[in-house]
């Protein structure tokens, strides 16, 4: 089964959260983030990925996981709208920043059954 961008950006965030417990280094984080990016087929990214275990389930589960995306997505994208317009405006570069930040809310939005099909 060939995989999208929703899928690598999933799986790039399964290695920032091992790089930041500690279970993976900065080289072995940028030679996997570019094997999860160059994947596609759904079994050449879970390769790169699954070594890693499931990530461990904080208080609050995906509740606290969907505030903490919802909030940076908000704060972010209002900084950059901010600099945007005290900048003189022109073309609206915030729109990546909203895009980049707004691709985590994205696991929210599509129900669980239709990502494993």
């Amino acid at each position: 089964m060939r995989v999208g961008d929703l899928e690598r950006e999933a799986a790039r965030a399964r290695l920032v959260e091992a790089y930041a417990a500690g279970r993976i280094d900065a080289p072995e984080l940028e030679s996997r983030a570019a094997a999860v990016w160059g994947a596609a087929r759904a079994a050449e990214l879970a390769a790169v990925v699954d070594d890693l275990g499931e990530d461990p389930v904080s208080p609050g589960g995906a509740d606290s996981r969907f505030v903490r995306d919802l909030l940076a997505f908000l704060i972010c994208g209002a900084i950059a709208i901010l600099a945007w317009h005290l900048t003189g405006e022109g073309f609206f570069w915030p729109v990546w920043v909203l895009i980049y930040t707004g691709l985590p809310l994205l696991r929210f939005l599509i129900p669980r059954s239709a990502t494993h099909t």
